[in-house]
Protein backbone atom coordinates (compact mmCIF):
# COMPACT_ATOMS: atom_id res chain seq x y z
CA UNK A 1 0.00 0.00 0.00
CA UNK A 2 1.39 3.42 -0.90
CA UNK A 3 0.27 6.99 -0.48
CA UNK A 4 -0.83 9.37 -3.24
CA UNK A 5 -1.25 6.88 -6.02
CA UNK A 6 2.07 5.06 -6.31
CA UNK A 7 0.71 1.61 -5.67
CA UNK A 8 -0.63 -1.17 -7.88
CA UNK A 9 -2.88 -0.24 -10.79
CA UNK A 10 -4.69 -3.51 -11.41
CA UNK A 11 -8.29 -2.47 -11.77
CA UNK A 12 -10.29 -2.08 -14.98
CA UNK A 13 -8.34 -0.30 -17.75
CA UNK A 14 -5.46 0.30 -15.36
CA UNK A 15 -7.43 2.20 -12.72
CA UNK A 16 -6.84 1.30 -9.05
CA UNK A 17 -8.70 -1.82 -7.97
CA UNK A 18 -9.94 0.12 -4.93
CA UNK A 19 -9.03 3.31 -3.13
CA UNK A 20 -8.76 4.24 0.52
CA UNK A 21 -9.81 7.90 0.55
CA UNK A 22 -8.17 9.00 3.77
CA UNK A 23 -9.06 12.68 3.76
CA UNK A 24 -9.11 15.98 1.93
CA UNK A 25 -7.50 18.53 4.28
CA UNK A 26 -7.46 22.23 3.46
CA UNK A 27 -4.07 23.27 2.11
CA UNK A 28 -3.99 27.00 1.29
CA UNK A 29 -5.74 29.96 -0.33
CA UNK A 30 -4.39 31.99 -3.23
CA UNK A 31 -5.57 35.32 -4.64
CA UNK A 32 -7.93 38.07 -3.52
CA UNK A 33 -10.61 40.44 -4.81
CA UNK A 34 -8.24 42.81 -6.64
CA UNK A 35 -6.20 40.03 -8.23
CA UNK A 36 -8.31 36.93 -8.88
CA UNK A 37 -11.53 38.79 -9.63
CA UNK A 38 -14.45 36.43 -10.26
CA UNK A 39 -12.23 33.45 -11.14
CA UNK A 40 -13.87 31.10 -13.63
CA UNK A 41 -11.07 28.60 -14.10
CA UNK A 42 -7.34 28.09 -13.71
CA UNK A 43 -4.43 26.32 -15.32
CA UNK A 44 -1.52 24.85 -13.38
CA UNK A 45 1.65 25.82 -15.18
CA UNK A 46 5.19 24.60 -14.82
CA UNK A 47 7.65 25.84 -12.20
CA UNK A 48 4.94 26.82 -9.71
CA UNK A 49 3.13 29.13 -12.14
CA UNK A 50 -0.65 29.39 -12.03
CA UNK A 51 -2.89 31.12 -14.55
CA UNK A 52 -6.32 32.24 -13.36
CA UNK A 53 -9.09 33.06 -15.84
CA UNK A 54 -10.95 36.07 -14.43
CA UNK A 55 -14.19 37.74 -15.37
CA UNK A 56 -14.39 41.48 -14.85
CA UNK A 57 -17.16 43.16 -12.85
CA UNK A 58 -18.92 43.80 -16.15
CA UNK A 59 -18.21 42.07 -19.43
CA UNK A 60 -14.70 41.05 -20.33
CA UNK A 61 -11.89 39.47 -18.41
CA UNK A 62 -8.23 38.53 -18.48
CA UNK A 63 -5.78 35.84 -17.50
CA UNK A 64 -3.88 36.60 -14.29
CA UNK A 65 -0.50 34.99 -13.63
CA UNK A 66 0.27 34.25 -9.97
CA UNK A 67 2.57 31.82 -8.14
CA UNK A 68 2.72 29.71 -5.01
CA UNK A 69 4.02 32.68 -3.03
CA UNK A 70 0.70 34.37 -3.90
CA UNK A 71 2.47 37.09 -5.86
CA UNK A 72 0.52 39.01 -8.49
CA UNK A 73 2.90 38.72 -11.45
CA UNK A 74 1.09 40.05 -14.53
CA UNK A 75 -1.93 39.73 -16.78
CA UNK A 76 -2.47 38.80 -20.42
CA UNK A 77 -5.40 38.09 -22.70
CA UNK A 78 -7.93 40.58 -24.02
CA UNK A 79 -11.05 40.83 -26.11
CA UNK A 80 -13.04 38.43 -23.94
CA UNK A 81 -16.79 38.92 -23.54
CA UNK A 82 -17.79 36.06 -21.19
CA UNK A 83 -14.80 33.73 -20.76
CA UNK A 84 -15.74 30.39 -19.26
CA UNK A 85 -12.99 27.78 -19.11
CA UNK A 86 -9.29 27.37 -19.81
CA UNK A 87 -7.03 24.39 -20.50
CA UNK A 88 -3.37 24.11 -21.48
CA UNK A 89 -1.36 22.09 -23.96
CA UNK A 90 2.06 20.50 -23.51
CA UNK A 91 3.75 23.82 -24.35
CA UNK A 92 1.72 25.62 -21.64
CA UNK A 93 -0.34 27.54 -24.22
CA UNK A 94 -3.75 28.41 -22.77
CA UNK A 95 -7.01 27.71 -24.62
CA UNK A 96 -10.01 29.78 -23.49
CA UNK A 97 -13.69 29.25 -24.30
CA UNK A 98 -15.76 32.44 -24.58
CA UNK A 99 -19.52 32.07 -24.58
CA UNK A 100 -19.97 35.72 -25.55
CA UNK A 101 -17.76 35.53 -28.65
CA UNK A 102 -18.67 31.90 -29.49
CA UNK A 103 -14.96 31.22 -29.88
CA UNK A 104 -11.90 29.41 -28.57
CA UNK A 105 -8.78 31.57 -28.30
CA UNK A 106 -5.21 30.39 -27.76
CA UNK A 107 -2.66 32.42 -25.76
CA UNK A 108 1.06 32.01 -25.18
CA UNK A 109 1.80 32.98 -21.56
CA UNK A 110 5.49 33.69 -22.07
CA UNK A 111 4.77 36.88 -24.02
CA UNK A 112 0.96 37.16 -23.81
CA UNK A 113 0.52 36.77 -27.57
CA UNK A 114 -2.73 35.48 -29.03
CA UNK A 115 -1.80 32.52 -31.22
CA UNK A 116 -5.15 31.54 -32.67
CA UNK A 117 -8.90 32.11 -32.64
CA UNK A 118 -11.47 29.74 -33.99
CA UNK A 119 -15.21 29.18 -33.82
CA UNK A 120 -18.20 30.39 -35.83
CA UNK A 121 -21.60 31.24 -34.36
CA UNK A 122 -24.37 28.90 -35.46
CA UNK A 123 -25.97 25.50 -35.05
CA UNK A 124 -24.48 23.52 -37.94
CA UNK A 125 -21.83 20.86 -37.27
CA UNK A 126 -18.64 22.63 -36.27
CA UNK A 127 -20.43 25.86 -35.31
CA UNK A 128 -20.86 27.04 -31.73
CA UNK A 129 -23.52 28.79 -29.68
CA UNK A 130 -22.16 29.88 -26.28
CA UNK A 131 -19.38 27.32 -25.76
CA UNK A 132 -18.57 26.64 -22.12
CA UNK A 133 -16.68 23.58 -20.85
CA UNK A 134 -13.60 22.37 -22.72
CA UNK A 135 -11.34 19.36 -22.13
CA UNK A 136 -8.77 17.28 -23.99
CA UNK A 137 -9.89 13.75 -24.71
CA UNK A 138 -7.50 10.82 -24.53
CA UNK A 139 -6.69 11.14 -28.26
CA UNK A 140 -5.56 14.75 -27.91
CA UNK A 141 -8.67 16.30 -29.44
CA UNK A 142 -10.73 18.98 -27.72
CA UNK A 143 -14.25 18.38 -26.43
CA UNK A 144 -16.32 21.57 -26.43
CA UNK A 145 -19.64 21.87 -24.61
CA UNK A 146 -21.85 23.71 -27.10
CA UNK A 147 -24.28 24.99 -24.49
CA UNK A 148 -27.11 26.62 -26.43
CA UNK A 149 -26.99 23.91 -29.09
CA UNK A 150 -27.41 21.37 -26.26
CA UNK A 151 -24.57 19.14 -27.43
CA UNK A 152 -20.88 18.33 -27.14
CA UNK A 153 -18.60 18.56 -30.16
CA UNK A 154 -15.06 17.40 -30.85
CA UNK A 155 -12.40 19.50 -32.57
CA UNK A 156 -8.68 19.28 -33.21
CA UNK A 157 -6.49 21.71 -31.29
CA UNK A 158 -6.47 23.96 -34.36
CA UNK A 159 -10.27 24.08 -34.53
CA UNK A 160 -11.04 21.55 -37.25
CA UNK A 161 -14.33 19.80 -36.56
CA UNK A 162 -13.92 16.05 -36.16
CA UNK A 163 -16.57 14.56 -38.40
CA UNK A 164 -18.86 11.86 -37.07
CA UNK A 165 -18.63 13.00 -33.47
CA UNK A 166 -21.01 15.09 -31.48
CA UNK A 167 -23.76 13.93 -29.20
CA UNK A 168 -26.73 15.34 -27.43
CA UNK A 169 -29.93 17.21 -28.21
CA UNK A 170 -32.39 19.27 -26.19
CA UNK A 171 -34.48 17.31 -23.70
CA UNK A 172 -34.62 15.52 -20.35
CA UNK A 173 -34.05 11.94 -21.45
CA UNK A 174 -30.84 9.96 -21.19
CA UNK A 175 -28.26 11.50 -23.50
CA UNK A 176 -30.24 14.70 -23.93
CA UNK A 177 -29.28 18.09 -22.49
CA UNK A 178 -30.73 21.38 -21.36
CA UNK A 179 -27.84 23.86 -21.50
CA UNK A 180 -24.92 21.55 -20.64
CA UNK A 181 -21.95 23.32 -19.06
CA UNK A 182 -18.92 21.31 -17.91
CA UNK A 183 -17.02 18.33 -19.32
CA UNK A 184 -14.40 15.99 -17.88
CA UNK A 185 -12.58 12.95 -19.29
CA UNK A 186 -11.64 9.72 -17.52
CA UNK A 187 -7.88 9.20 -17.92
CA UNK A 188 -8.25 5.42 -18.05
CA UNK A 189 -10.93 4.64 -20.63
CA UNK A 190 -11.77 8.04 -22.12
CA UNK A 191 -15.28 8.17 -20.69
CA UNK A 192 -16.85 11.63 -20.87
CA UNK A 193 -18.73 13.32 -18.01
CA UNK A 194 -21.04 16.25 -18.78
CA UNK A 195 -22.80 18.50 -16.27
CA UNK A 196 -26.36 19.11 -17.49
CA UNK A 197 -26.89 22.63 -16.10
CA UNK A 198 -30.61 23.19 -16.50
CA UNK A 199 -31.50 19.54 -15.86
CA UNK A 200 -29.47 19.56 -12.60
CA UNK A 201 -27.68 16.30 -13.24
CA UNK A 202 -24.44 14.65 -14.34
CA UNK A 203 -24.28 12.29 -17.32
CA UNK A 204 -21.59 9.82 -18.32
CA UNK A 205 -20.85 8.70 -21.88
CA UNK A 206 -18.27 6.40 -23.43
CA UNK A 207 -15.60 7.90 -25.68
CA UNK A 208 -17.90 7.52 -28.71
CA UNK A 209 -20.73 9.44 -27.07
CA UNK A 210 -22.94 6.51 -26.03
CA UNK A 211 -24.86 7.14 -22.80
CA UNK A 212 -23.76 5.08 -19.76
CA UNK A 213 -25.50 6.57 -16.70
CA UNK A 214 -27.17 9.65 -15.25
CA UNK A 215 -27.11 10.81 -11.63
CA UNK A 216 -28.70 13.76 -9.89
CA UNK A 217 -31.90 15.76 -9.63
CA UNK A 218 -32.83 19.28 -8.56
CA UNK A 219 -32.28 20.12 -4.90
CA UNK A 220 -29.67 20.52 -2.18
CA UNK A 221 -29.65 17.05 -0.60
CA UNK A 222 -26.99 14.39 -1.17
CA UNK A 223 -27.01 13.39 -4.83
CA UNK A 224 -28.86 16.52 -5.94
CA UNK A 225 -27.63 19.57 -7.86
CA UNK A 226 -28.48 23.22 -8.24
CA UNK A 227 -26.96 24.33 -11.56
CA UNK A 228 -23.89 22.08 -11.84
CA UNK A 229 -21.02 23.78 -13.68
CA UNK A 230 -17.39 22.68 -14.06
CA UNK A 231 -16.47 18.98 -14.11
CA UNK A 232 -13.06 17.36 -13.72
CA UNK A 233 -11.69 13.85 -13.20
CA UNK A 234 -8.61 13.16 -11.08
CA UNK A 235 -5.90 10.62 -11.86
CA UNK A 236 -7.69 7.91 -9.85
CA UNK A 237 -10.86 8.32 -11.91
CA UNK A 238 -12.86 10.14 -9.20
CA UNK A 239 -15.25 12.75 -10.63
CA UNK A 240 -15.83 16.23 -9.18
CA UNK A 241 -18.60 18.70 -10.02
CA UNK A 242 -18.82 22.38 -9.09
CA UNK A 243 -22.39 22.51 -7.75
CA UNK A 244 -22.60 26.29 -8.11
CA UNK A 245 -26.11 26.96 -6.85
CA UNK A 246 -25.47 24.87 -3.74
CA UNK A 247 -22.07 26.53 -3.13
CA UNK A 248 -20.18 23.28 -2.95
CA UNK A 249 -18.10 20.73 -4.84
CA UNK A 250 -19.37 17.14 -4.94
CA UNK A 251 -17.36 13.98 -5.55
CA UNK A 252 -18.45 10.74 -7.26
CA UNK A 253 -16.58 7.61 -8.26
CA UNK A 254 -16.58 6.34 -11.85
CA UNK A 255 -19.67 4.16 -11.23
CA UNK A 256 -21.78 7.18 -10.25
CA UNK A 257 -21.62 6.47 -6.52
CA UNK A 258 -21.75 9.61 -4.38
CA UNK A 259 -18.58 9.94 -2.25
CA UNK A 260 -18.24 13.34 -0.59
CA UNK A 261 -18.90 17.08 -0.69
CA UNK A 262 -16.72 20.14 -0.01
CA UNK A 263 -18.21 23.39 1.25
CA UNK A 264 -14.99 25.35 1.83
CA UNK A 265 -12.67 25.93 4.76
CA UNK A 266 -10.55 28.86 3.61
CA UNK A 267 -8.38 31.25 5.58
CA UNK A 268 -7.00 34.57 4.36
CA UNK A 269 -4.49 34.36 1.56
CA UNK A 270 -1.17 36.16 1.89
CA UNK A 271 -2.26 38.83 -0.60
CA UNK A 272 -5.58 39.23 1.20
CA UNK A 273 -3.90 39.59 4.56
CA UNK A 274 -1.51 42.27 3.23
CA UNK A 275 -4.41 44.22 1.75
CA UNK A 276 -6.56 44.08 4.89
CA UNK A 277 -3.67 45.13 7.12
CA UNK A 278 -3.12 48.19 4.91
CA UNK A 279 -6.64 49.59 5.48
CA UNK A 280 -8.01 50.65 8.85
CA UNK A 281 -11.58 50.56 7.52
CA UNK A 282 -11.28 47.07 6.08
CA UNK A 283 -9.65 45.92 9.32
CA UNK A 284 -12.61 47.23 11.32
CA UNK A 285 -15.07 45.51 9.00
CA UNK A 286 -13.17 42.25 9.28
CA UNK A 287 -12.93 42.49 13.06
CA UNK A 288 -16.72 42.90 13.24
CA UNK A 289 -17.56 40.17 10.71
CA UNK A 290 -19.05 36.73 11.24
CA UNK A 291 -16.05 34.71 10.14
CA UNK A 292 -17.60 31.30 9.49
CA UNK A 293 -19.21 32.43 6.25
CA UNK A 294 -15.86 33.78 4.99
CA UNK A 295 -14.44 30.23 4.96
CA UNK A 296 -17.12 28.80 2.69
CA UNK A 297 -17.31 28.44 -1.06
CA UNK A 298 -19.56 30.88 -2.89
CA UNK A 299 -20.69 29.85 -6.36
CA UNK A 300 -17.61 27.78 -7.31
CA UNK A 301 -17.24 27.67 -11.08
CA UNK A 302 -14.55 25.07 -11.71
CA UNK A 303 -11.90 22.92 -10.07
CA UNK A 304 -8.68 21.39 -11.30
CA UNK A 305 -6.38 18.61 -10.08
CA UNK A 306 -2.62 18.43 -10.20
CA UNK A 307 -0.27 15.77 -8.88
CA UNK A 308 2.36 18.11 -7.53
CA UNK A 309 5.68 16.30 -6.88
CA UNK A 310 6.37 18.58 -3.90
CA UNK A 311 2.87 18.91 -2.43
CA UNK A 312 0.91 15.81 -3.44
CA UNK A 313 -2.48 15.50 -5.16
CA UNK A 314 -3.98 18.98 -5.01
CA UNK A 315 -7.50 20.14 -5.80
CA UNK A 316 -7.76 23.80 -6.83
CA UNK A 317 -11.24 25.34 -6.60
CA UNK A 318 -12.07 28.54 -8.49
CA UNK A 319 -14.12 30.18 -5.72
CA UNK A 320 -15.94 32.60 -8.03
CA UNK A 321 -18.02 34.58 -5.53
CA UNK A 322 -15.15 35.00 -3.06
CA UNK A 323 -12.52 36.04 -5.66
CA UNK A 324 -9.95 33.43 -4.67
CA UNK A 325 -8.64 29.93 -5.24
CA UNK A 326 -9.03 27.40 -2.44
CA UNK A 327 -6.60 24.47 -2.45
CA UNK A 328 -7.07 21.04 -0.82
CA UNK A 329 -4.87 17.93 -0.74
CA UNK A 330 -6.27 14.50 -1.49
CA UNK A 331 -4.87 11.84 0.83
CA UNK A 332 -5.48 8.43 -0.70
CA UNK A 333 -4.04 4.94 -0.90
CA UNK A 334 -4.39 2.59 -3.85
CA UNK A 335 -5.40 -0.97 -2.92
CA UNK A 336 -4.85 -4.34 -4.57
CA UNK A 337 -7.45 -7.15 -4.47
CA UNK A 338 -5.45 -8.82 -1.68
CA UNK A 339 -5.78 -5.79 0.58
CA UNK A 340 -9.57 -5.45 0.61
CA UNK A 341 -12.49 -7.84 1.02
CA UNK A 342 -14.45 -8.77 -2.13
CA UNK A 343 -17.55 -6.80 -3.07
CA UNK A 344 -20.51 -8.47 -1.32
CA UNK A 345 -22.71 -10.54 -3.62
CA UNK A 346 -25.70 -10.40 -1.29
CA UNK A 347 -26.95 -7.96 1.38
CA UNK A 348 -25.81 -8.56 4.95
CA UNK A 349 -28.53 -8.87 7.56
CA UNK A 350 -28.02 -7.70 11.12
CA UNK A 351 -30.14 -8.68 14.11
CA UNK A 352 -30.48 -6.76 17.33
Amino acid sequence: MSENGNGSMNGTNGRPYALLRAGFPYYTTLGMRRVTTYPMDLVIGDEDRLYVLNRSDGQGGQIRRINWDDDDLDIFGSGFVWPVQMIRDADENCYVSDEGNHTITVWRPSDGEKLDTWGAHGSEPGQLNRPSGIAWDNDGDMLVVDTMNHRVQKFTASGEHVSGFGFGEFGTGDGQFNMPWGVGVDPFDGSIYVSDWRNDRLQKFDSDGNHIWTVGSSGDDIGQFNRPAGVTVDRHGDVYVADRGNHRVVQYDFTGRYVDRFIGDSVLSKSGRIYILSSTTVLRNRESAELEVTRRLRGPAMLRFHNDPKRGDLMYVADFGCHRVQVYRKESYELTPEQIAPIPTAPTLYTV
